[in-house]
């Protein structure tokens, strides 16, 4: 349960610029509980502005506001005041004044709206091109999801991501940009790089193509040892820790249920330098650029650019190796391309796409 003391606290740091990723959240979701939160959050920001006004106050105020802020909020057994915390705000008990000096609730409105949450998304089969508050650019791919604070750029620029996203971002030295994704935090100041982050992969790359990026993991203690850099043509592997069940055959007839085994495979990163950014980034021009790519990872590109769903009839050719350019074409004529550059035959119906063997290699095995 959360105290006084605590909610003070998050308070005082949203005022000064200071939220973490997790402080903000958890102040929404305490904003949301009740409606007498709201309005106790928009009361001290109304204190705040009306300090920063510099306005010559006096103590008989003073200690009239605060008495009657007192009786309005801190009357329960229990809830006391964290008065240090808010000591260097010297007009922080003056509700009543306030409105005597012209603060309107379109300024508090417009501080409040700080904590309100821009969400960006791109649906299946489409990207979207964003514009940040900062100046700087996000291309979003097809399936992805954008999210950033309405205080973006107060202290540090920090975007959200899930899917995948181009960066090219604004020049500011003073405040570092940041990419949050599930497990991993990409740093960068000035440059263009590119993220996947999709919650259905177990990886999640980073692609430089200019400038300089780090990557770090998140919910450890900050330390520039697990601080990695990347320089251009670079690419950073993040593999998730995972768990996969997997059946195994029974030993014995009399067995009524086949047996599982469950692999657990550790988080690993593994950085691949000297590499082709085009190979990664070239969807934002609407090209899609395969090199010995396995036909499972292909499809899951094409599933995203067309809004389709490919379903497998034979799980082998999950393996099947394609390399190519997809260029501004139809799904059909994707499809036959795929079809007249492997052993591969589909059929096609409405948004669902099925693979199979052709005929004469069926007949070969």
């Amino acid at each position: 349960m959360k105290t006084q003391h605590h909610i003070d606290q998050l308070i005082l740091n949203y005022l000064e610029g200071g939220l973490s990723r997790e402080e903000r959240h958890e102040l929404e979701v305490w904003l949301r509980e009740d409606a007498a939160n709201r309005s106790y959050l928009e009361e001290m920001q109304a204190v705040w502005i009306a300090a920063e006004t510099e306005l010559q106050i006096t103590d008989d105020v003073i200690g009239q506001e605060w008495e009657k802020l007192e009786k309005r909020h801190f009357s329960k057994p229990g809830n006391t005041f964290n008065w240090q915390r808010w000591a260097k705000i010297a007009a922080i008990f003056l509700l009543g004044a306030l409105f005597s000096w012209g603060i309107s609730s379109y300024q508090m409105n417009s501080y409040f709206a700080e904590l309100e949450e821009s969400v960006i998304e791109a649906p299946m089969g489409a990207k979207s091109t964003i514009s940040l508050p900062d100046g700087s650019t996000v291309i979003l791919n097809a399936g992805s999801v954008l999210k950033y604070a309405g205080d973006f750029g107060k202290s540090i620029r920090e975007v959200s991501l899930e899917g995948e996203a181009f960066f090219e971002v604004a020049q500011d030295k003073s405040k570092r940009f940041q990419v949050r994704t599930s497990d991993i935090t990409v740093k960068a100041y000035g440059t263009k790089f590119n993220v996947k982050s999709y919650g259905d992969e177990r990886t999640i790359e980073t692609t430089l193509v200019e400038g300089s990026v780090s990557i770090v993991k998140n919910n450890r203690q900050k330390s520039k040892k697990e601080e990695l850099f990347l320089k251009p043509h670079e690419q950073l592997v993040f593999y998730k820790a995972s768990e996969e069940i997997e059946p195994v055959e029974a030993v014995t007839p009399e067995a009524a249920q086949p047996e599982q085994t469950v692999e657990r495979k550790p988080e690993k990163i593994l950085i691949s330098k000297g590499i082709d950014p085009q190979l990664f980034t070239s969807w934002t021009e609407d090209r899609l650029i395969m090199k010995s790519e396995p036909m499972q990872k292909m499809v899951i590109k094409i599933e995203r650019k067309y809004n389709v769903k490919i379903h497998f009839e034979d799980a082998d050719l999950k393996d099947f190796r394609f390399s190519g350019i997809i260029e501004n074409e139809t799904l059909e004529n994707v499809l036959a391309a795929i079809s007249i550059a492997s052993p591969i035959d589909y059929t096609l119906k409405d948004r669902d796409v099925w693979l199979r063997k052709k005929k004469e290699e069926k007949n070969k095995n």
